[in-house]
């Protein structure tokens, strides 16, 4: 029986206890890009130093990069650990989101090179049974053995800089902005679960009120979310995900994959899903869009191009 004061802790909201932060995501994208000195992160994020100080110890704590002696013995270097590089597949169904709904907003666009078959592709999201790209309306959800209510503990994480900087441009900006806040990646995780009326939203994540109605403003704003009315009452709304909102499923189903792996317990996973055109179990594969193999951060390769476009304000 779930108690007044507690939420669902799907392998979503633990992912976020270690992603849903803006610098830790600027500074995994710098690692996926080759990045390993402190100096480098500093300079390629734009972030202060005691932030980036702050959060590779974060990021070495849980294990996302280890901290290892440079050759020589001179100062230290990070490197991702096998748990970090896990977490590819999200940063790629970041950017297969960004290309598609917000590309000709930016003054560069990001190309991703596959060296297995040496052609310029796009991620594709498929079954990794049938192959099928995946549609969010394809696929059934049920409670799994490792489903848990926990009383949520939202550490405050002060960090009010701007993610669009010259010199120092994430690949991603608008994704590093929308899901390094974990109480907007909560409302949209309420939205693919069928919760849309504010107060079951407020139920379902205990954010306060006025954060929740920010959250739901904001995701509206930018198109993500749609209001629909469900009474002759004018202030009574449902909130529904657009086209633009349903095409980050395959963004949650890669943080919901990466939390099953990493910190499911024992019982198993908190969330089964099912891809109904087959009927096995999902488990979402990121493949070329070229030659269908999977991408990996080994066989992917990253080049940026600018197109000479006014970036969005």
């Amino acid at each position: 029986m779930k108690h007044d004061r507690t939420i669902r802790a799907c392998s979503i909201w633990r992912a976020l206890d270690v992603v849903g932060d803006v610098p830790v995501l600027l500074i995994m994208e710098q690692a996926f890009l080759g990045t390993h000195s402190f100096d480098e992160f500093v300079s390629r994020t734009g972030l202060a130093r005691s932030v980036v100080n702050g959060r590779l110890k974060k990021l070495v704590d849980e294990d996302c990069l280890a901290k290892k002696p440079r050759t020589g013995g001179r100062g230290f270097h990070y490197v991702l650990t096998q748990k970090g590089r896990d977490q590819f597949p999200n940063a790629l169904m970041m950017l297969r989101w960004q290309h598609k709904w917000e590309a000709a907003e930016r003054d560069f666009q990001v190309r991703l090179h596959h060296a297995t078959c040496g052609h310029a592709t796009e991620p594709v999201p498929v079954c990794g049974h049938c192959h099928a790209e995946i549609d969010p309306r394809d696929v059934a959800w049920r409670e799994g053995p490792g489903l848990a209510q926990v009383i949520p503990h939202y550490e405050r994480r002060r960090f009010n800089g701007d993610v669009r900087r010259p010199g120092g441009r994430p690949l991603v900006d608008t994704m590093i902005e929308l899901f390094g806040d974990r109480w907007a990646t909560l409302v949209v995780r309420a939205m693919f679960t069928s919760i849309n009326r504010f107060d079951d939203i407020q139920r379902d994540t205990l954010m306060a009120t006025n954060i929740l109605t920010g959250r739901l403003e904001r995701l509206v704003r930018q198109g993500i979310l749609k209001t629909v009315p469900y009474s002759s009452h004018a202030d009574r709304v449902e909130y529904r995900l657009t086209a633009k909102g349903r095409d980050l499923y395959p963004v949650l189903l890669a943080l919901l994959q990466w939390g099953d792996r990493w910190f499911a317990d024992e019982r198993g996973p908190p969330l089964l899903l099912t891809h109904r055109p087959c009927g096995h179990d999902l488990h979402m594969v990121a493949t070329c869009s070229h030659c269908g193999d999977e991408l990996q951060l080994a066989n992917s390769r990253f080049t940026i191009e600018e197109t000479g476009a006014e970036p969005a304000p």
